[in-house]
């Protein structure tokens, strides 16, 4: 008959389509990953802890009063024994320290690991010149910091009394 090879014709093009379907879907797939892969590599948000603490050693002792500022962005004061943090995003930053004491200014820049979300600058090693003064901050770190902080026999936290770091305490305060 006159219709067979028609019919032969459109099963060969269902096939095709199939085919040429997983090759757009799989096409995407990659697309997608990269996108994903890229998302995470630009946009990823760190939190960069910076440290002005005595070392606990007494190989140093923390800069009684700079500014440091994380890409340009507005600079915070800093005595000895303060902690703040900043988030960032992507992974190349530069950190600006002017120290009040002698007016010198210290630039760095530094990458924060990809997959790290947190670390942890500790200044006066980058002022000292002591390596290394960016670390990752593990939580097993955190986790010592807290009991440490809360550890009885601390002088420093009758002193602390009267500035509570409590989280968000910024948000809160009333603006003049």
């Amino acid at each position: 008959g006159m219709n067979e090879p028609t019919g032969e014709k459109s099963i060969g093009n269902a096939k095709n389509t199939k085919k040429r379907r997983l090759i757009i879907r799989s096409g995407l797939l990659v697309v997608y990953v990269l996108l994903i892969a890229f998302m995470i590599h630009s946009g990823r948000r760190h939190t960069i802890l910076i440290d002005n603490k005595d070392a606990h050693d007494d190989s140093y002792i923390g800069i009684d009063g700079m500014e440091v500022s994380i890409d340009n962005k507005e600079p915070l004061e800093y005595y000895r024994g303060d902690r703040d943090k900043a988030v960032v995003q992507g992974q190349k930053h530069t950190i600006k320290v002017e120290i009040f004491d002698d007016g010198r200014k210290i630039e760095e820049s530094f990458t924060v690991p990809l997959w790290t979300d947190m670390v942890i600058i500790y200044v006066p090693r980058l002022v000292n010149g002591i390596e290394p003064w960016l670390e990752p901050f593990t939580i097993a770190e955190q986790i010592e910091e807290s009991q440490e902080s809360w550890s009885p026999d601390d002088e420093m936290s009758f002193e602390s009394m009267d500035s509570p770091q409590l989280e968000g305490v910024e948000n809160t305060t009333p603006t003049p």
